[in-house]
């Protein structure tokens, strides 16, 4: 990406992540003033310390996802839980407007010394979700982990676009609905109470969220880096290189999360003003 490329694309970015504010607040405002303000507050605490976002799963959940899926394939994976939910603009849609909102997450970063799978599942699906509907989930992310990996591998930091997306995001749902057992009913049942968590969670932008599992992994560096492996494929020391050169856009994605925090505040600070909210 060219210097005006990137002016460009911060530019739009940062104009599209203020006015989706407004159609989150419609959401937040079908809930209690107070439960509002509990979540704005949240949020506030993860600008202030992005690691906090993230804890990492205990044992007990571990070995119940491992029963599930087979411990093996959890070897070498962060495994965490958030109580936020991430959004980004909709690969199903593309209007500005719509957006995807996920209670799971799967990322594979390079840090440091060499590249470090992690998965994200939301606390509260953790704690609702019947076991079938949990390993659906986690065949999910993992498909899509092993998906990505090799995208990685191959090309290194060549973006997918929306369609690419799309067509991974079906093959692995398609591949976790056969791999868990899911039924019908019990797929209709998740997908509802993903729509039930995003509406009492705090929520954030993906890019903050990645943001904030890049800075999860400096924050407890001993804890993790025995995970971390080396990149083996030309194109992963490209990437390498890449990230190790250039880290702007951490900067960048904290900039852009206060002008979200700020305008998210401005819009419920309106709507609640006659309550005494602000």
């Amino acid at each position: 990406m060219s210097e005006n490329e990137r002016e460009l694309f911060e530019q739009s970015y940062k104009q599209w992540i203020v006015s989706i504010t407004s159609e989150i607040a419609v959401s937040m405002r079908k809930l209690e003033p107070p439960r509002i303000k509990e979540l704005l507050e949240r949020c506030e605490e993860y600008g202030r310390d992005p690691p906090s976002m993230y804890d990492a799963i205990s044992e007990g959940v571990r070995a119940r996802m491992g029963q599930m899926v087979g411990g093996d394939r959890l070897q070498g994976i962060l495994m965490l839980s958030s109580n936020a939910v991430a959004f980004s603009p909709s690969i199903f849609m593309q209007r500005p407007s719509v957006l995807d909102y996920t209670i799971a997450m799967n990322r594979r970063f390079f840090f440091k010394i060499g590249w470090f799978s992690i998965i994200v599942i939301s606390q509260p699906y953790i704690e609702q979700a019947t076991d079938r509907m949990l390993h659906f989930v986690l065949e999910h992310e993992l498909i899509q982990n092993a998906m990505y990996t090799e995208h990685v591998e191959r090309y290194g930091h060549l973006f997918l676009g929306p369609g690419e997306k799309r067509a991974i995001d079906e093959k692995a749902r398609q591949q976790a609905i056969e791999q868990s057992g899911i039924t019908e009913e019990e797929h209709s049942r998740e997908q509802e109470l993903m729509d039930e968590i995003a509406t009492y969670s705090p929520v954030v932008p993906k890019s903050f969220a990645e943001t904030s599992l890049f800075e999860y992994l400096g924050k407890y560096w001993d804890d993790v880096k025995d995970l971390g492996v080396k990149g083996e494929t030309e194109s992963e020391k490209e990437f390498e290189a890449m990230i190790s050169q250039n880290s702007g856009w951490l900067d960048f994605s904290h900039e852009t999360y206060g002008l979200f925090l700020a305008g998210l505040k401005r819009e419920l600070d309106l709507t609640y003003l006659e309550y005494g909210y602000a």
